[in-house]
């Protein structure tokens, strides 16, 4: 079967409506792995398991490479893993994968001027991590990147079972120009949390589960203690996103029958800048929070509520047992996640869904029988939980990056957390995401318990998997200059009110033109699916 040609020309795409059209891969569930001891349920709670398979079974066929290299670029939230020569998962993993794996990773920080310059160069690698480009995406993979629609639409991902396992929503942020384009990392419903160190509440004797706003600023007022060097919250705009939530609005942009408002524009933002400025004057903000534009926030983050320097911080739900690993505080470390709650008794808090694929996997152009390997290989690396070949992808080889705890678990020793985290291989490819804490079971369903109350009241982007044209070139420059704005009014440098011209500046600088763009790729959609 030959490839669909992807062209030479990076011109205009192919209309959005096209993209409702394309034929997804065929989801057929991997069934022969254990059974969750928490089950997820259909609106997208996680599945749960409180222990790994003590005798975890290979599920592939072997080693999918052929010795030849493969090249890729991802990024990583952690810090950057020692290269190839002296890290043992790497080396394991490419004996496994029988390929000489290189991999170029870059602190998240720096991801973006990264990817920019490797699109713009003229070799790309075999496997590019996309995520959030600020580019013309459509453009760019017509131009450079190969069409996988004949090798994974429909039934024809069934030569790749673990990719098969991927459901159909996962896929929709790899259709463009009308065609499928990669291989999605799959996330879930549940996207970012307020996550809450329960041991440093419970110590203090507060109540971890506010049930208003005032109750949430007494709440961080009781946990701020500057001479200890602890504070409430890690930063300004999580404050501000956390509050939005208690007043019910949705993320990002509101849809009104096909009519969008960005929720910049609602007047519950100013209250929510108001709000934030009142915790920031309250001294329950960490005033280190207001870094340039360069710096690796969630790192410092990370870093600050793990050393329990700041005690409530927004994070992926992802991270729940990656804390757990990190943590540094002993045996008393103990995580909860925070609802929203509501702002007073006219509002009903809401939470925000996260994007169902956290990135995908482009494939650099190349002969059938190469493109083949490389989806043999994103194959092998989205295996499921409690295969064999996940827990070498998640924690390296037993006695070097794992050992088992007295009830089986795999626990990173501190080889492996040097070594794994920060390679970034999960950004490659990756089965359905399960909820799962090696060695700490009531974690797991702490997490569990959180997502079952979470994603009912959730609520999505209406824009996610739209593309505009003008959202991808000046994105990131709109919103560098509405984050300094709303940092100046929380720090009380402007007053709530100058928020009217910064949202006015917004609209005339790209703003509306974004809103029409989103719009038209709405109606254009609805079109198409009513048209199937």
């Amino acid at each position: 079967m030959a490839l669909a040609g992807c062209g030479t020309d990076a011109g205009s795409p192919t209309a959005p409506n096209n993209n409702a059209k394309v034929k997804l891969p065929t989801y057929k569930p991997f069934t022969g792995g254990p059974k969750p001891d928490l089950p997820g349920t259909p609106e997208g709670v996680l599945d749960g398991f409180l222990k790994y398979p003590a005798d975890p079974i290979k599920v592939t066929g072997g080693a999918p490479g052929d010795g030849s290299t493969v090249t890729t670029f991802v990024q990583t939230f952690s810090p950057v893993s020692p290269g190839a020569s002296s890290n043992r998962y790497w080396q394991e993993l490419n004996k496994a994968l029988n390929i000489d794996l290189k991999i170029s990773v870059v602190p998240a920080s720096e991801y973006t001027q990264k990817f920019t310059a490797i699109v713009a160069g003229d070799e790309l690698p075999d496997l590019l991590h996309v995520r959030n480009p600020t580019i013309d995406i459509p453009a760019f993979l017509n131009a450079k990147c190969q069409d996988l629609t004949p090798l994974l639409a429909e039934g024809a991902v069934n030569e790749y079972p673990f990719l098969a396992n991927i459901q159909p929503v996962f896929w929709k942020q790899c259709i463009h120009n009308g065609a499928i384009y990669g291989v999605p990392v799959p996330r879930a419903v549940q996207g970012l949390l307020m996550f809450r160190r329960d041991d440093l509440i419970s110590a203090k004797g507060l109540n971890p589960d506010p049930s208003s706003f005032g109750e949430f600023r007494e709440l961080c007022q009781g946990l701020t203690e500057p001479r200890a060097n602890r504070w409430a919250l890690t930063g300004p705009d999580i404050t501000v996103n956390f509050v939005l939530q208690m007043l019910g609005v949705p993320g990002n942009w509101k849809d009104d029958g096909g009519k969008l408002t960005n929720i910049i524009e609602l007047e519950q933002y100013k209250q929510a800048l108001a709000d934030a400025a009142q915790l920031f004057k309250d001294g329950v903000i960490h005033p280190d929070s207001f870094p340039g534009p360069n710096a690796n926030l969630a790192a410092t983050y990370k870093q600050w509520f793990t050393a329990g320097s700041a005690v409530l911080n927004v994070d992926n739900y992802t991270a729940w047992p990656e804390y757990y690993t990190q943590n540094i505080s002993g045996p008393s470390f103990k995580l909860g996640g925070m609802l929203p709650p509501n702002h007073d008794g006219s509002t009903k808090a809401v939470t925000w869904q996260g994007n169902p694929s956290f990135s995908f996997t482009a494939f650099k152009k190349a002969p059938e029988a190469r493109i083949k390997q490389l989806l043999r290989i994103c194959d092998w690396l989205a295996a499921p939980f409690g295969s064999a070949e996940y827990l070498l992808t998640n924690y390296g080889a037993e006695n070097v990056g794992w050992q088992r705890n007295a009830d089986g678990d795999p626990v990173q020793t501190d080889t492996g957390k040097a070594e794994v985290p920060g390679l970034g291989v999960k950004y490659i490819a990756a089965p359905p995401f399960v909820l799962y804490t090696p060695g700490q079971p009531q974690a797991t369903k702490d997490g569990h318990a959180y997502q079952l109350k979470s994603v009912p009241i959730s609520v999505g982007d209406p824009t996610l998997g739209m593309y505009s044209p003008t959202s991808s070139r000046q994105n990131a420059s709109l919103n560098t200059q509405l984050t300094d704005a709303r940092h100046a009014v929380i720090r009380g440098e402007k007053p709530v009110s100058s928020w009217d011209e910064t949202v006015e500046q917004w609209r005339q600088s790209g703003g509306d033109q974004i809103r029409s763009e989103f719009e038209q790729a709405l109606a254009q959609n609805s079109q198409s699916v009513g048209e199937r």
